[in-house]
């Protein structure tokens, strides 16, 4: 549970959800009948966007009821990621002591030494990859979720009841969002290449966030 929940409803917050939606709706209901070049890039900035607003929510906004803010952001529509398994895993992320740590920091990047020894050489040369800017944008998102899912399978194998709830809420994401736009003219295979788009976006703004440092405070990242 976050503890910066605002005192009173945050409008414009709000009010970004509201445009979030109706450009999403346009790009996948309206654009496509007109130009699927026009509806793509809209369909990924919704994306985009709605993901930016899901991290806002994991730090208690826009609402001072904080399941009513997890209300707006549970439902999925860029299908990757569980919202209970995001916020529980970029909670845990936000532990400072914990950042860039290869075992105890869920969004690292960083191996064990004697961990990567034991990685076969395609393995380590598509990592290696992924640690570039261009990489990280094309092989980021699927790198990313290869290892996310690997992560919570053990997990669910060993009965974390957590993990299981976590992708047991998203189903309704899986099932409900593809049926949505199969209803609509946005073709299916095209709206889920705009998903890998706008994850892709996405790595671009975690691309260079956090390095290894002995020092806690050293582990943050600022870009003038």
């Amino acid at each position: 549970m976050p503890k910066d929940v605002p005192a009173r409803i945050e409008w414009i917050t709000l009010a970004l959800f509201a445009a979030c939606v109706a450009v999403w709706c346009t790009a996948a209901f309206v654009l496509p009948q007109v130009s699927l070049v026009l509806a793509l890039p809209l369909l990924v900035l919704a994306l985009v966007l709605h993901g930016s607003l899901t991290h806002e929510v994991i730090h208690g906004h826009p609402f001072p009821s904080f399941r009513l803010s997890q209300a707006l952001v549970v439902i999925n529509p860029g299908l990757w990621i569980p919202y209970l398994r995001f916020r529980d895993t970029h909670l845990a992320h936000h532990q400072d002591a914990n950042l860039t740590d290869p075992y105890d920091d869920p969004e690292s990047n960083y191996f064990d030494l004697a961990v990567w020894a034991r990685l076969p050489w395609w393995r380590q040369w598509v990592l290696e990859r992924n640690n570039t800017l261009l990489g990280r944008v094309l092989l980021g998102p699927v790198v990313g979720q290869l290892a996310f899912v690997r992560a919570d399978w053990a997990a669910i194998q060993a009965g974390d009841g957590q993990v299981i709830k976590g992708w047991a809420w998203h189903i309704p994401s899986l099932v409900g969002i593809p049926l949505v736009v199969w209803a609509a003219p946005m073709p299916i295979l095209l709206y889920l290449g705009a998903c890998y788009a706008a994850m892709s976006v996405l790595k671009i703004r975690t691309f260079l966030e956090h390095q290894a440092h002995s020092v806690a405070r050293g582990r943050t990242v600022i870009v003038e």
